[in-house]
């Protein structure tokens, strides 16, 4: 039984990192996909990452590295997803 538990636990932090990774994809499209005019600040989920960005080629690196971290969430979310298929049991159905 804590076995199941267990494995909806990871269910759900499969969930979170699958969103996380939504996230800092979408975010680094945005970025790799803009152009700036003065000096801008980048925030991420509330956070400040940089301040007095002043030309688009920076601001595009920074997408790019926004592309590149996204693998992380990605590849936590399938091994949380893969342990959680192995945890909770299945209920097979035949059709004799």
């Amino acid at each position: 039984m804590i076995q199941n538990r267990l494995g909806w636990l990871f269910l759900g932090f499969a969930g979170c990192f699958g969103l996380l990774f939504i996230l800092m994809a979408g975010e680094g499209n945005g970025l790799v996909n803009c152009q700036i005019d003065g000096t801008m600040q980048l925030n991420f989920l509330g956070i400040k990452i940089a301040e007095d960005i002043s030309t688009t080629e920076t601001w595009n690196q920074f997408g790019t590295y926004f592309y590149l971290w996204s693998i992380l969430p990605f590849v936590l979310t399938i091994v949380c997803y893969r342990k959680f298929l192995k945890l909770v049991p299945t209920k097979n159905k035949s059709f004799a």
